[in-house]
Formats: C-alpha cells, sequence, structure tokens
C-alpha cells in the first residue's frame, strides 16, 4: 500500500487534483460573485424605478405638474414638503406596505434627522453617511438585510429608498449550493478522466519497467517496443535499447573472450601436463630430459606471452578515462619504433621504408608506442616474401595526425577484413599454432586508438598488400613567446 502511494501515478493524480479542485473553486467564487453582482444591480434597477414612481406620485399630490419624460427635481418636492406633508396616494402606498420577503420602503428626513414622511414598513432607525452639510450625497449601499438608496441635496433634506434582499439571499443560497453540487461532481468526473489519462500515459513506462526485468532476468534478446511517433517514451526507449544492445554485444563478447581465452591457455597447458607425466613415467636420458624441459619451456613461454597480451588488452580496454595524456609527436614515437622491428625486418628479409613528417597529438606516449609496435610487427610477420617492402609513415592531414602501415605482401582475404580488429582472430589459421601469435595484436591496437578518441582502419589495396591507417585527434599548435625587448 505504501508503494501505491509512492508511485508516479498517484502522485499525478494528487497533483492533477489539487489543482482542478483550485481551478473549480476559483471558478466556482467568481461565478457566485458575479451572480450576486448581477443580483445586486437588478434590485438597484428597481430602486431606482420605484424612486421615481415615489417621487412622481409625491408630486402629484402636492399638485406640482411634471410631465412624464421631463426630469423631476428633488428639490421641488422637498420644498413643498415643508410648507404643508404630502398625502401618500394609494397607489404608491401599495407598493411601500407589508414586511414580506422582497418589500419596499422610504423614509424622507430633514436635515436634523426628523422624519417628513415614511413609508409603514420603514426600520425605525437609520445610519446616515457622514457628509457635508452643503456637498449633495448619492450612495447605494448594503445593510443588514436591505439594499438602501441614499440621496441628500445641499439644503440637508434626506431621501432613502430600499428593499429587503430577503429573496435574492434565498436565490444565493440555491445558487450556491447548486453551483457546489456542479463544481464537486466536475471535480469527480475530473479525477476519473485523470486517473484514466495517468494510467494511459504510465503505461508504457510499466511497459519498459517489465521489459527491462525481463531483460535484467537473462533475457538478453527482448527489447522494448516503440510506437514510432517520437514522443519522449519512444525516445527513451530508442536509448535504453541502444542500450541494452551495448550490453548484449558486451556480454557475448565477454563470453567469446573467455571462450577464447580458455582455448588458446588449454592448448599449452595440456602441453605441460602431457609432458610432465610423460617425464613421471620412467626413467630417461639426459637428452630427453632437456627435450621434455625445451617443451615445457615453450608452452610456459606461450601462456606467458598470452597472458601478458590479455593484461594489457584489459588494461586498455579500462583505460579510457584515466589515460595520462600529455603532448607527444607519432613521428618520434615511429622512428623508435622502427629501430626497434629493424632486426625483425632484417631476419624476414625485408626493408622498413620510413617517411616521417611530424604529427603532434595529445596522447600517452607508451600506448601509442605499443600501437606502432603491433601495426608494424604485424606487417613484417605475415609478409610472405623476401625482399618486400613495409612502408611506414606519418604526418598531419585534415587537422588529424595520421598514421599509416602499408606492405605488399599478400593481403588479407575479403571474408577476413571485417574481423581483423576481434580478439584472438586470425586471418591464417594454418600459421596460428606455429606462429606464436596471440590473434590479439590488432585489437589492443585498436582499443588504443578508440581510447585516444581515434578511428583504425585496415583496407586492401588494388594490386597487392594491405595498409593499416590510425587516425587520432591532433595537439594544438604552440604558440611561441613574444620577444620582449630590454
Amino acid at each position: 500500500m505504501t508503494a501505491f502511494f509512492h508511485s508516479i501515478r498517484w502522485r499525478v493524480q494528487a497533483w492533477h487534483a489539487a489543482i482542478l479542485l483550485a481551478v473549480i473553486l476559483a471558478f466556482c467564487l467568481t461565478a457566485y460573485q458575479l451572480a450576486w453582482n448581477n443580483q445586486l444591480r437588478s434590485v438597484d434597477r428597481n430602486l431606482a424605478q420605484a424612486e421615481r414612481l415615489l417621487m412622481r406620485g409625491l408630486l402629484e399630490s402636492m399638485e406640482v405638474n411634471v410631465a412624464p419624460t421631463e426630469p423631476f427635481s428633488p428639490r421641488q418636492l422637498f420644498a413643498g414638503m415643508r410648507a404643508a406633508p404630502p398625502t401618500i396616494p394609494p397607489r404608491i402606498k401599495a407598493l411601500f406596505q407589508g414586511n414580506e420577503p422582497g418589500y419596499a420602503f422610504f423614509t424622507l428626513l430633514d436635515s436634523d434627522g426628523r422624519v417628513l414622511i415614511a413609508s409603514s414598513n420603514a426600520p425605525k432607525t437609520f445610519e446616515l453617511p457622514a457628509t457635508s452639510p452643503t456637498e449633495p450625497t448619492e450612495e447605494i449601499r448594503t445593510r443588514l438585510d436591505h439594499r438602501e438608496m441614499i440621496h441628500r441635496l445641499p439644503d440637508g433634506v434626506w431621501g432613502i429608498i430600499g428593499m429587503d434582499l430577503t429573496p435574492e439571499r434565498i436565490e444565493r443560497r440555491r445558487f450556491a449550493w447548486s453551483l457546489g453540487g456542479v463544481g464537486f461532481g466536475v471535480w469527480l468526473l475530473g479525477l476519473a478522466g485523470g486517473w484514466w489519462l495517468a494510467g494511459r500515459a504510465m503505461k508504457p513506462v510499466s511497459e519498459i519497467s517489465q521489459t527491462a526485468t525481463r531483460i535484467a532476468g537473462g533475457n538478453l534478446t527482448e527489447r522494448i517496443p516503440t510506437a514510432g511517433t517520437d514522443s519522449e517514451l519512444d525516445q527513451l526507449s530508442r536509448v535504453l535499447n541502444r542500450t541494452f544492445d551495448r550490453l548484449h554485444e558486451a556480454l557475448e563478447r565477454q563470453k567469446q573472450f573467455t571462450a577464447d581465452a580458455s582455448h588458446e591457455l588449454r592448448t599449452p597447458v595440456t602441453i605441460l601436463l602431457a609432458e610432465t607425466q610423460r617425464i613421471l613415467k620412467r626413467e630417461r636420458t639426459t637428452g630427453e630430459y632437456e627435450a621434455l624441459a625445451r617443451t615445457c619451456y615453450d608452452a610456459a613461454a606461450r601462456m606467458r606471452q598470452l597472458i601478458e597480451a590479455l593484461l594489457l588488452l584489459a588494461r586498455q580496454e579500462a583505460a579510457s578515462a584515466n589515460l595520462p595524456l600529455e603532448r607527444c609527436d607519432l613521428a618520434v614515437i615511429l622512428r623508435a619504433t622502427t629501430a626497434q622491428l629493424q632486426p625483425l625486418a632484417t631476419t624476414r628479409e625485408l626493408k622498413l621504408d620510413c617517411s616521417l613528417v611530424p604529427a603532434p597529438c595529445v596522447g600517452d606516449p607508451s600506448s601509442l608506442a605499443i600501437l606502432a609496435t603491433n601495426l608494424v610487427a604485424n606487417a613484417l610477420q605475415h609478409h610472405d616474401r623476401a625482399g618486400g617492402i613495409v612502408r611506414v609513415t606519418c604526418g598531419l592531414e585534415k587537422g588529424c595526425a595520421m598514421m599509416s602501415v602499408t606492405d605488399d605482401g599478400p593481403g588479407i582475404p575479403a571474408a577476413d577484413l571485417p574481423h581483423v580488429f576481434e580478439r584472438f582472430y586470425r586471418a591464417d589459421q594454418a600459421r596460428s599454432g606455429s606462429s606464436g601469435h596471440t590473434g590479439l595484436g590488432l585489437a589492443i591496437a585498436k582499443a588504443i586508438v578508440t581510447n585516444h578518441g581515434g578511428t583504425l582502419t585496415a583496407e586492401n589495396l588494388e594490386g597487392r598488400g594491405c595498409r593499416f591507417v590510425a587516425q587520432l585527434p591532433s595537439a594544438p599548435a604552440i604558440t611561441p613567446p613574444a620577444a620582449t625587448s630590454t
């Protein structure tokens, strides 16, 4: 249950409910206030009309002739009332009597607050606005349960006409309950719709989670389905699928690496066990012991070579973020490498042809030296005829430091060319057991170039031979210090 309240769907629903409630409350309060203001304006119009009828009726009773379309002056009425209080006509009195809900009343007061004339249902006390005795006043206000319209003339006479607001208040309460019921219904409907929409929105996330769980459980070939809409969830699914692809490939490479390493180590271990068992079976001559010891030594040396290559490859694959980078020159590294490998070239009756142009780059000199050694040694060891040439070049090209090793040997079979950088892959399987090759040299070279942010490619030449090209980011030019005058 606790997990449910911590789910994204529940949090989205809670926020949706709170925001929807705030919007509905704001709408209901605004509608309620607008409706009440509209009711008050309607009451004010009724008060103004009642005031006109009252004034005209009183003027008629005092025999003051005013045309129906002629505006009358309250001053005329109050001036006549001081002389003789008027008699309220019956038709006017009928408008201002009784205490039923919605009744109307009026009161006319002199400047001293004495009642000149009032309806029978008028309140006994009044709260008159505080104004200057010489300033006219016109005010509409709500007092208690009444809506009152107040006029004050400059000579101090007050006219008050009002109306009971009980029907309007009942109608307002009824409208408030109706508005609240409708708002509550809309809120519940919005909650149901929001829960459904949140479920629809979270369904792809649930599918992603379930698929990821199955993949983590061992089903490495399964992938998250995408709708092809390029939505945020589709983009996330594609990123996760690419991540799963890379993990799957890494695991497959790890399995293959383990299998290949086991296979490569099995042969020398088998030789060691077989030879030692053969030694222990019976007494042998000194020459036989020497031959057996030499065989065991060769097997152990091959195991050591293989283990060192595996350790080097593991270090290169794990050193992508921790390389000790510094400014170095590929030409200097290649010159030292070719000097070290010159005896191998001489032994195989091959010529090393170097054309080295300064190619500054930022990298790890020791790793780049291993890269150069592996590429040049690979070209020398796989050349098939005496008198051949291995060309080593370097320089700057298109803003990159380039290194290439080209030979005029047999080249790489087309079927093997895409696999030459794979671990333990040997194009010449017939000579792999006796040549001493581990099948890791080019894989190590590829890892070194990748760690330096570059690319390593292999291609066959049109005539004869092949070429390996390493492209590395070049180092920024060093600006010499400006000369200073003394």
